[in-house]
This record gives structure tokens, sequence and C-alpha cells, in this order.
């Protein structure tokens, strides 16, 4: 018993010496939401094309990889830095089981990515049938709004499912 107590003791010592740094280019956020509303597994994928927190340039055209496990349609919506909130694609139609990478809102547009730099956090919606579009992200300022105005979007939903992932623009 003094043994595992003296070990105990030496790890939490070790521990307590250690420093962790994170540089911005370690830091992502991804994978599920669930806040208030049940959600399916459905996206199995959905990160940028260089990978979750991965930075772009003013400028730059983004594309984002998504996989899911079902047919149905996406919504992808965004906060930027200064928590303006904009939704920048909405039903997407995907197909179940095959990786597809979406560069634009449709065919020979693509995603250009303009200020305010900093960290973007995208949201990717899914629905087994097309949104109505009635709901507006048009001058929603916050998170607890996006949130607020999503949950709203899919409530009518039987299948639904909500990713998020994240980029950097410098």
């Amino acid at each position: 018993m003094k043994r595992v107590f003296l070990l105990a003791a030496v790890a939490a010592l070790a521990l307590t010496a250690c420093t962790v740094y994170v540089t911005p280019s370690d830091v992502s956020v991804t994978g599920r939401l669930r806040f208030g509303i049940g959600v399916s597994d459905v996206i199995q994928v959905f990160e940028p094309s260089r990978g979750p927190g991965s930075s772009y340039r003013v400028g730059e055209t983004i594309a984002f990889r998504v996989l899911t496990n079902q047919d149905g349609y996406l919504t992808l919506s965004a906060i930027d830095p200064d928590g303006a909130v904009y939704t920048f694609a909405r039903n997407l139609r995907v197909r179940g089981g095959r990786v597809q990478v979406f560069e634009g809102p449709d065919a020979g547009s693509v995603f250009s990515l303009v200020p305010p730099r900093g960290l973007h956090r995208v949201r990717a919606v899914f629905t087994s049938a097309p949104t109505s579009g009635l709901v507006s992200y048009r001058g929603v300022v916050g998170e607890t709004v996006w949130t607020a105005r999503i949950r709203s979007e899919v409530s009518d939903h039987q299948v639904r499912d909500i990713a998020e992932t994240s980029f950097y623009l410098d």
C-alpha cells in the first residue's frame, strides 16, 4: 500500500512540473455537437480539405470533405472571429457511403475566403430532406443565437446530425 502511495506521489510531482505549450496550429474544434436536440450519428467526416485547424490566406479557396452514412442534405454555416454568423451553402446533396468534396455552394462556384482573419468555426447540419430556408442567419451575432437558429432549422426533421470543424484565416 505504501509503495502505491509513493508511486502516485512521485507521478503527481512529476506531472506538476510539466508545461504544455499549445500553438494555434495545434488547436482545432471538431466533432459532434449535441445541444438540446437529439441527433443521429450520420456525419462520419466533416473537415476542410487541408484538415481541421488548418491555415488559409485571404483570397484562397477552401473545400470541405464530407462522409455521411446515408443520403441527405447539408447546410454549412460558420461563425467568424468577430462573432458574426453566416450561411454559405444550403441543401448540398450528399450521398451516403461516399467521400464528397464540396468546393462551392453549387457547380462552377467556389468558397473564397475573405476577412476577418482568425479562427472560423464551421458547422455542417445534416437533414434527410432539404431544409425550408426560412430560418435566417443574416445579422446573427454570437454562438448562442447561432445554436438556437440551427436548432430551430432542424427541429422538424426526424433524421438530423451536426458536426463542427475549424480553420484559421491568416
